[in-house]
């Protein structure tokens, strides 16, 4: 079985922009070294920007040996993968005010271990589903498009093209996530008194 790799989607990204494929992104010709340059930082923003069910893990932390200066008790480290905080798990009651994140540590007034859901940078392709790497390769395509190919119009066609893929890569997504509160809002309370 073979495995998708980094290259590969941003051959995808390539062929998208009617552009020859790379070898590694160690080449010297221009697509390889803009492909490697902003590879990580599109693969980061699309991982962080949305749920996605592939990329959430859950993480019990404990609390550094030092408190914060002032504000709050406890501070953690967050994961090495971390984007983006999903939730807190073992706080009782308001979540307002409830934490901070300071560069690579969340500060609390919540004690150890802190129970936490996160978006994480998710490195393992192969739990990639194949609507996010279609997904992944449309957006890269659209922001190397200008410097590759000055194509004003072609760079319009693919944001079009990057829109519709991502809120199928989201619909798609959210059938997988678990189903959170469903309380009735105002709408179908008012509807069912109809």
């Amino acid at each position: 079985m073979q495995y998708l790799t980094d290259l590969q989607i941003a051959n995808k990204a390539l062929t998208k922009l009617g552009l020859p494929t790379i070898q590694s992104f160690d080449s010297q010709e221009e697509a390889a070294r803009l492909a490697g340059d902003i590879f990580g930082t599109v693969r980061d923003f699309e991982l962080a920007t949305y749920p996605w069910a592939f990329a959430i893990k859950r993480a019990e932390l404990p609390a550094l040996a030092d408190a914060p200066a002032f504000g709050y008790q406890f501070q953690y480290a967050l994961p090495v993968d971390f984007l983006r905080l999903e939730g807190i798990y073992n706080y009782g009651g308001d979540s307002k005010n409830a934490y901070e994140l300071e560069g690579n540590t969340l500060l609390t007034n919540i004690g150890a271990p802190l129970q936490i859901r996160y978006i994480s940078r998710e490195l393992n392709l192969v739990k990639w589903p194949p609507y996010f790497v279609e997904a992944l390769a449309t957006k890269l395509a659209y922001e190397m498009c200008e410097r590759l190919k000055q194509d004003p119009q072609r760079k319009s066609i693919l944001w079009q093209e990057y829109q519709a893929i991502i809120g199928t890569a989201k619909r798609c997504n959210a059938i997988q996530l678990a189903v959170k509160d469903m309380r009735p809002g105002s709408w179908e309370l008012a509807h069912e008194e109809e």
